[in-house]
């Protein structure tokens, strides 16, 4: 869970999406899984996402967003209409370049605090 200030919501849920994919960046990816409050995804669905679904494939190298920016990012934020939290879709790059993944996350309010689930990694 992280505590977010009113008003300030959207910045400070994609600053904590990008040191999660910093870790994902140094291939980390416990460590990344372990950002979230839940997950849909396994560390082994993970790495298929990051094969494109094909296991004869290599895992693609993903950006750290905190170094490399890519001036075509994609990062779309909503807010639920029931005012329950937020969701996320944030297109991931490499080398400086969009790339086909997206993570979807959400951000659902208990009192102050938001829980953090990652609920999909997947080709666009």
């Amino acid at each position: 869970m992280i505590q977010v200030q009113v008003g300030e919501e959207e910045k400070e849920f994609i600053s904590y999406i990008e040191k999660a994919l910093s870790k994902l960046a140094k291939e980390e990816y416990e460590s990344f899984l372990d950002m979230f409050d839940s997950s849909k995804v396994s560390n082994d669905g993970l790495i298929l996402a990051l094969k494109y679904l094909d296991e004869d494939w290599p895992i693609i190298k993903i950006d750290d967003p905190t170094k490399v920016k890519c001036s075509g990012q994609r990062i779309s934020i909503g807010q639920y209409n029931d005012s329950s939290g937020y969701y996320m879709d944030y297109d991931l790059t490499t080398d400086g370049e969009l790339n086909d993944l997206t993570i979807h996350v959400e951000f659902l309010k208990h009192g102050q605090d938001y829980s953090i689930s990652l609920e999909d990694l997947h080709t666009m």
